[in-house]
């Protein structure tokens, strides 16, 4: 019981430090927060930071993975195995949008993630740690099932490889919908849902489609 309560306190104060630097990280940019300003907003000390990260580097790291991998959970969840496989891939991308509706911030930090990466000084270890993510999630892409079951069933009729597909989605998908996000964060509104239920309808007709533009 002692043990099961100690755990669960190392538990909540990694969650803690993780939702202060997530909430600092948007609000200051990646290269401006410093471990006492997580500290601060967690309400913790230097000591316990360091019971659960290294650096700031591995908080960063640590955030965008776990960001990922809720969103891609979240958009696995919503699909079906009793639907073919563009009534997956369907369902998978509008779940996707409402994701982004519900959180906006995941969207956000993502793409502040990505467009500092390059800039960001991380150990050879840490870059070698998420590169090695983003490897096996393109290995086990969260849209291959939905992809591969649609070219036997008949339903996606794209001849690019699947995994192809896949990684064209996802980049196109996040693309427009941290566009969207940034515009909402700008104007305090909800996505353009009109918007972006038309971008849906294209993006399965150029996936769905044997006709591949010259």
């Amino acid at each position: 019981m002692n043990e099961n309560w100690h755990q669960q306190l190392r538990n909540k104060h990694r969650d803690d430090l993780i939702a202060a630097g997530k909430e600092l990280f948007l609000k200051y940019g990646l290269l401006q927060v410093k471990i006492k300003d997580v500290c601060t907003k967690a309400e913790l000390s230097r000591v316990t930071f360091y019971k659960h990260f290294q650096s700031m580097d591995e908080l960063l790291l640590t955030i965008q993975m776990q960001l990922i991998e809720h969103l891609t959970d979240e958009v696995s969840r919503a699909s079906t195995k009793d639907l073919n496989g563009r009534e997956q891939l369907t369902v998978m991308l509008n779940a996707w949008v409402v994701f982004a509706q519900d959180h906006p911030d995941y969207i956000r930090f993502i793409q502040l993630f990505d467009i500092n990466y390059e800039m960001y000084d991380f150990s050879p270890e840490l870059r070698e740690e998420y590169d090695q993510f983003n490897q096996n999630g393109k290995e086990n892409h969260f849209l291959m099932d939905a992809l591969c079951k649609g070219v036997v069933d008949g339903s996606i009729k794209n001849p690019s490889p699947p995994l192809d597909l896949a990684q064209f989605i996802f980049t196109t998908m996040m693309g427009m919908l941290q566009r969207m996000v940034t515009i909402r964060g700008a104007h305090d509104n909800s996505l353009d849902m009109r918007m972006t239920e038309q971008f849906v309808k294209m993006l399965l007709h150029f996936v769905c489609s044997e006709e591949i533009p010259e």
